[in-house]
């Protein structure tokens, strides 16, 4: 009887042990996690920035007389002689810098937008050449332009190589403040002497031309929504013209004894941008 009753005891114990050993198994398991899919950055909204660039140009300034009446006189003798130049290259070149802003749209692998900058600069250049003809006087030609402000309204569309790298092509309007002048002289005249000859004579122009420009770039996201660009841009804000006279013989009366002056403003822009855009836009998966 003692016998039976402690067999019974174990069966009812084991019985009793096997749910608390199964919920102690149950709390031991793994707990079984998804794998966290990586989150592709998305270029979608607005952004702005700084930039610094350098730009450089071939641009010259053209001189042909003013009256066609005049143009068997002594002022194409001079221009085909060499002794004015018919036309200087400037070679403007120079550092420019300035802020830019914009929005993006990304769908898929395509992203587009529209962005604007403005930028201080001083693209500038100068040329001086002295020349001496048989009859004539030694005569010194100096021509100088600048482009101190540009700026630009343009599209933007490109793809992304991979989710931190956009390359883009982009065009525009673009716009600019230009300067540009002329002078003539007798380097051998005496100090303060109007030159007394009809060749002689500056000019200068300033004003805000429109005109268009072309490029294209990459971008790379290097930090939560810090991003920064390369791009290299060509700008044509068209020509400039002025006329000027020499100040000892009057315009009038007879045919107008002066040079026409044509300024072209085109040049090109190799620039580094930094942006930051304020918000994330929607997020992708990366399967």
């Amino acid at each position: 009887m003692l016998r039976f009753a402690s067999i019974v005891f174990v069966a009812l114990g084991v019985a009793s042990a096997q749910p608390a050993l199964a919920a102690d198994m149950a709390a031991r398991a793994p707990v079984y996690k998804a794998p966290q899919l990586p989150i592709a950055y998305n270029w979608s909204g607005f952004y702005a920035g700084v930039n610094v660039g350098y730009g450089w140009s071939d641009d010259a300034i053209k001189l042909a007389p003013h009256d066609p009446a005049f143009t068997a006189g002594v002022l194409d003798v001079a221009l085909a002689g060499g002794l004015v130049p018919a036309s200087l290259a400037t070679n403007p070149r120079g550092v420019l810098g300035g802020v830019q802003a914009g929005y993006n749209v990304q769908t898929g692998s395509l992203v587009w937008g529209v962005e604007t900058d403005i930028a201080a600069g001083g693209i500038k250049g100068s040329s001086t050449v002295t020349r001496t003809l048989p009859v004539f006087p030694t005569i010194t030609t100096t021509q100088d332009q600048k482009v101190d402000w540009l700026g630009t309204v343009r599209g933007r569309i490109g793809a992304t190589v991979t989710p931190d790298l956009m390359l883009y092509a982009t065009g525009g309007l673009a716009y600019g403040h230009v300067k540009a002048s002329t002078s003539i002289v007798d380097p051998t005249g005496a100090s303060g002497t109007p030159c007394l000859n009809i060749i002689c004579g500056a000019g200068s122009v300033e004003s805000w031309r429109v005109g268009w420009i072309v490029g294209g770039g990459g971008e790379y996201r290097f930090a939560s929504n810090w991003s920064v660009k390369l791009e290299y841009l060509y700008y044509d804000l068209g020509s400039e013209k002025y006329t000027f006279f020499n100040q000892v013989f009057p315009v009038t009366p007879g045919p107008a004894r002066g040079f026409d002056a044509t300024a072209n403003f085109t040049g090109h822009i190799a620039r580094v941008g930094l942006n930051y855009k304020f918000d994330s836009g929607p997020v992708v998966a990366k399967f």
